[in-house]
């Protein structure tokens, strides 16, 4: 029996900053995102800067499905162990409760304020992720976008393996480039892909 999908048009806040439209092409492989049948993830690391009111994008990508699962084999099982442990871990914390999105007054703003792991509001932070589940041109809500903030990405980086490390740090080098933001940020982290 399938769910019933529930889903948003694609949010300008997912937008490519470099376009200021919707990703079209997987980053990796160049598949053409748009089709209504085409699932994929997009992430953006965002920076803060203290004492003003402005933020920039570090890095974003738009990766499909496909794509996403062979990352996810070249991962170390030690490494997904720990991640699911760790994600496991706030689940309990948050309860068994289902976490209930009202589609008739959600507001992605208010959503994606704080880290969903720590809590921690993004205003008060140096740093943070922001990773959605898209199909097409839409937002898939079943599974709703995050935040992941700076204190959770330390606490995701120290759970990956060496060997998933430097897959990660592959990744970044071939398909991000090494801009100086992009060095300061990863170069010595690990860039988490979720």
């Amino acid at each position: 029996m399938n769910r019933e999908e529930f889903s948003i048009e694609i949010p300008k806040r997912f937008f490519s900053d470099v376009t200021d439209e919707p990703f079209e092409n997987c980053n990796v492989c160049g598949k053409y995102l748009l089709d209504n049948d085409v699932p994929y993830a997009i992430e953006k690391a965002v920076r803060n800067y203290e004492g003003h009111d402005f933020s920039s994008t570090i890095y974003e990508f738009a990766i499909c499905q496909d794509c996403h699962f062979e990352m996810q084999k070249a991962m170390s099982k030690e490494s997904v162990q720990n991640l699911q442990k760790y994600y496991n871990d706030v689940i309990t914390k948050k309860g068994q409760q289902p976490i209930v999105i009202d589609m008739n007054n959600f507001d992605l703003n208010n959503w994606l304020s704080a880290c969903f792991f720590e809590g921690n509001e993004i205003e008060n932070m140096k740093e943070y992720q922001i990773v959605g589940q898209f199909k097409g041109s839409q937002l898939i809500m079943n599974t709703p976008p995050i935040i992941i903030g700076e204190v959770a990405m330390k606490h995701m980086s120290e759970l990956l393996s060496e060997k998933t490390t430097d897959e990660m740090n592959g990744f970044k080098d071939k398909f991000l480039g090494p801009s100086p933001e992009i060095e300061e940020l990863i170069y010595g982290k690990k860039l988490l892909i979720i």
